[in-house]
């Protein structure tokens, strides 16, 4: 929590009792010191171990603090209600200060910031801390909360509205020849208490040389969605398997069951409420790289994202995948060239030691993406998870599809020791049809890691099915991958195999056949079906390391690779060595940072020439205020005369993420342009109006509303604002965004005060303390009204006309003290004032304030010239405050009014 008062107001108090305390102490109190001694309010936040009432009213003396509403206090700290009745009494009175027992500003010891709390059950202790502006307080044992226990469900935020997010992604991109566009968006719209409608699209179009043209728009998932209390949920409309393996519909992780999307009903358990502490977890995703690349990973025609990685092994980031099981295809590009495509099972979904048996049964007809031959086919669908024990679950699955019946049944194991981890899957799935597939996997985890996934698919694609109804495919595949740190570095070892058969014809007569020499004699023979295998095989084994000295890092990587292909259009074997260097520099200026980067692969193949690439680039990143902008260039080439220049921006504000990347390639044949730019938003739609802000993938969402100021001239940041794992948001004042957060997870929202350095006043966030949990469901928006305290701090010398020092006069424009000896004054003003109101003895007068020169948040007025001031001419905002009228009736320079004068005898 930040001191609620400018530090050089502080340090001028500070100063100012230092000065008074002998004066005080030998002959009174000087003139001008009285508010000191008499104290004066602030706002200052109160603390009871880790509990927080916010920022509140504090009357602060020499000696004693006292809460001015300590009723109110006590319910903010969440205290039992017989504690707030033994309290009271106790609060209301002033207490002891005891600021010598406080932490000194960093500079903490042992026992600092505590005191015994008292044995008294009525009693209470307190310590005002100045550097922090926060008073502690210490009461009996009996009344301090302990921490709450752990309820099993969340509950969604009783102060959360229904409303309409939607977020929303556009790729473009293009070169020589092509054009393409795509976009994809995620909408949902909160109704009733417990229910949601949820929809996602994606809609893609392709432009070629020629004239030809490909555009495509899909509507993967619209429904209804309603929950049966925090157990249970029915699903109307069209959706996918992906919620199966998701918090929102349990933990069935079916990889091989054919059914892919359809129109209809679901009902089932869910795991969404259920507060787990493990978090989502996802299959890892492998891929072997024989030189830099560029991988595009899609599910099905849906590209769900773009990597830029270099050679060697390579575990792909799947954070942003969706939820769900699915195969991935990762497509590689070298220079640009599609060079070859691997399919790849990925699952994500929870890992829940939730012991309750999960079930779901869903029912209708089929809507698939990819093809209309088994559109409209009646389906049905049920899966139960029987948890075996803590470390054991079982699933079963079944599936009918027009008529034909499929099973998949899944073993999962886990077991966790103190210092290592064995995971092992194994499943199967058996069709009415004869398709069937088995799929196993073993990982095991300490110091080095292992794992090992091998799959066998036999669906009618083996009996020459294009577009079978089970998906299968025909295909046998293993992998095995080691890592384990090295000597300082990590080593990395790994092997695949993949066989698949393709389609193919087979002559009669060929061959051996006796009557191969008759064959003008006979009639035509029919060709006969066959599978022809294409078998690839590929080692790679690798060691890498990385140093840091300072502001720079140097990483370097060997390795060799084997690769044999059989069966296909580029049969035969690939081996060869390859070595990696990379220097990089990081400087971090007040501004910003600056990244260079050199880069050396040299690359050895079996019978070739050497190929040698070297690269050069640096990357600048900036954050502004409520910006963070990056700006990079890379310039590469190699021994073959192949260049290239690449140029690429990033955005990131309160309207979106947008970025963009230009490219030029040189080489021989010529030289060519590409292009791509994306940008990411998302809006929602409230009770209070549109809100705007970024993100991606979110369906829920946090509305922030900064106050804002009559001052013209006061602009930039006000506050910042974290959210779970999202960046650092920096609000300015007035300003209006959203924080688009996921549904059915638990998120914590904290603001502090971040006043910008060239700002004309100190910018405080106020009556917002500690963190605030959050859990909403999808289609629900919180608003956050983000309260601020503006404080203008000027200092001067104030002079009557004569040239006198005007000391000891009031101050009238706020309740700070009046001037010095000499005329000085430090003044704390809520607004910004252009006119100093002062009153010595029986004199009333005005000083014009213009600003010399500003420090910081604090304005240097320097010597003003006061001239006399009627009481008519007075501001009549300031003439009718309370304080403000005692001190001009005590000068019997208004009447005194019957209630005050009433007010005065009874004193």
């Amino acid at each position: 929590m930040k001191s609620p008062a400018p530090a050089v107001t502080r340090l001028a108090v500070a100063l100012a009792l230092s000065l008074a305390m002998p004066l005080v102490a030998a002959r009174g109190v000087p003139a001008g010191f009285e508010d000191l001694v008499e104290g004066q309010t602030e706002q200052l936040e109160v603390r009871l171990f880790g509990r927080s009432t916010g920022l509140v009213p504090v009357r602060v003396t020499l000696e004693h603090v006292q809460l001015e509403a300590p009723a109110e206090a006590l319910q903010a700290l969440q205290l039992p209600a017989e504690a707030q009745v033994a309290l009271l009494p106790a609060l209301s009175q002033p207490l002891p200060r005891n600021s010598h027992l406080a932490c000194r500003y960093g500079g903490a010891s042992a026992g600092c910031g505590y005191i015994d709390p008292p044995e008294e059950p009525t009693a209470v202790r307190a310590l005002y801390d100045e550097g922090e502006g926060a008073v502690r307080l210490f009461v009996a044992r009996q009344w301090i909360p302990g921490e709450p226990a752990a309820e099993r469900y969340h509950q969604v935020s009783a102060n959360a509205e229904n409303a309409f997010l939607h977020q929303h992604t556009l790729n473009v991109s293009g070169g020589r020849g092509y054009q393409s566009l795509a976009a994809q968006g995620m909408g949902a719209l909160g109704v009733f208490q417990r229910g949601h409608l949820s929809a996602d699209w994606t809609f893609s179009q392709q432009h070629y040389r020629g004239g030809r043209a490909n555009r495509d728009f899909q509507l993967d998932n619209a429904y209804y969605r309603h929950d049966l209390g925090q157990q249970h949920y029915l699903q109307a409309g069209r959706m996918d398997r992906r919620n199966l393996s998701s918090p929102q519909g349990g933990t069935f992780s079916f990889s091989m069951l054919p059914m892919d999307r359809f129109q209809g009903l679901r009902l089932g358990t869910t795991q969404a409420y259920v507060d787990a502490a493990a978090a989502v977890q996802a299959t890892p995703l492998t891929v072997l790289l024989a030189r830099d690349a560029r991988v595009d990973a899609f599910d099905g025609e849906r590209l769900l994202q773009t990597f830029y990685l270099q050679a060697g092994i390579n575990q792909l980031d799947t954070r942003r995948f969706p939820l769900g099981n699915y195969t991935i295809t990762l497509r590689i590009y070298e220079d640009g060239v599609l060079v070859r495509s691997e399919d790849a099972p990925f699952d994500k979904g929870g890992d829940w030691t939730d012991s309750s048996v999960q079930w779901f049964l869903q029912g209708g007809r089929r809507n698939e993406r990819r093809s209309d031959r088994f559109d409209d086919e009646l389906a049905a669908m049920g899966g139960v998870r029987v948890p075996v024990s803590r470390n054991v679950a079982m699933t079963a699955g079944l599936a009918d599809l027009g008529g034909f019946s499929y099973g998949e049944l899944r073993l999962d194991l886990r077991h966790v020791f103190a210092t290592q981890e064995i995971r092992a899957t194994f499943s199967g799935m058996h069709g009415s049809d004869g398709s069937r597939g088995q799929q196993h996997q073993l990982s095991y985890r300490r110091r080095a890691s292992w794992n090992v996934y091998h799959q066998r698919m036999r669906g009618r694609a083996c009996q020459f099915e294009d577009d079978a109804r089970d998906r299968l495919g025909c295909a046998d595949s293993l992998s095995a991958s080691m890592a384990l740190p090295v000597a300082g570095g990590n080593a990395y070892l790994a092997y695949t195999r993949r066989q698949t058969w393709r389609a193919g014809t087979v002559q009669p007569g060929l061959g051996d056949d006796p009557l191969a020499g008759l064959d003008t004699l006979l009639p035509p023979w029919i060709p006969q079906p066959t599978r022809v295998p294409q078998l690839s095989r590929t080692w790679q084994a690798s060691y890498s390391r990385s140093q840091r000295w300072g502001e720079f890092s140097v990483s370097s990587r060997i390795g060799v690779w084997q690769q044999t292909s059989g069966g296909g259009l580029r049969d035969g074997r690939d081996r060869g060595i390859y070595f990696n260097f990379s220097l990089n520099r990081l400087q971090r200026g007040d501004r910003g940072s600056s990244q260079r980067r050199y880069g050396l692969d040299v690359r050895q193949p079996q019978h070739t020439r050497p190929d040698v690439n070297y690269s050069a680039g640096q990357t600048l990143r900036q954050e502004y205020e409520d910006q963070y902008r990056e700006v990079s260039g890379e310039l590469r080439g190699n021994n073959n005369e192949r260049y290239s220049a690449t140029l690429s921006g990033q955005l990131q504000n309160r309207i979106g993420q947008t970025g963009a990347t230009v490219s030029r390639y040189q080489h021989q044949g010529g030289n060519e342009v590409a292009y791509s730019a994306t940008h990411s938003s998302g809006l929602a739609i409230g009770t209070r109006g549109l809100y705007w802000g970024a993100g991606v993938g979110a369906d829920a969402g946090l509305a922030v509303q900064v106050d804002g100021t009559d001052d013209l001239d006061l602009t930039g940041v006000a506050a910042e604002l974290q959210v779970g794992g999202l960046r650092r948001q920096r609000l300015k004042l007035g300003e209006r965004r959203l924080l688009p957060i996921s549904a059915y997870q638990s998120h914590r929202a904290e603001v502090q005060d971040a006043s910008a350095l060239d700002s004309i006043a100190a910018v405080r966030v106020s009556g917002v303390g500690g963190a605030r949990p959050l859990f909403l469901s999808p289609g629900r928006l919180v608003r956050m009204p983000v309260p601020i305290e503006v404080t203008y701090t000027f200092i001067g010398n104030a002079h009557d006309i004569a040239g006198a020092p005007l000391r000891g006069a009031r101050i009238l424009n706020a309740p700070v003290p009046g001037t010095g000896s000499n005329g000085g004054f430090v003044a704390d003003f809520p607004r910004r004032e252009t006119t100093l109101y002062l009153l010595q003895d029986d004199r009333l007068l005005h000083c014009p304030l213009q600003v010399r020169e500003r420090r910081s948040v604090v304005m240097l007025v320097g010597t003003v010239q006061c001239e006399p001031l009627a009481v008519a001419q007075l501001p009549a905002d300031i003439r009718h405050q309370a304080r403000v009228t005692r001190l001009l009736q005590e000068q019997a320079l208004i009447a005194a009014t019957p209630q005050t004068a009433a007010a005065g005898g009874a004193q």
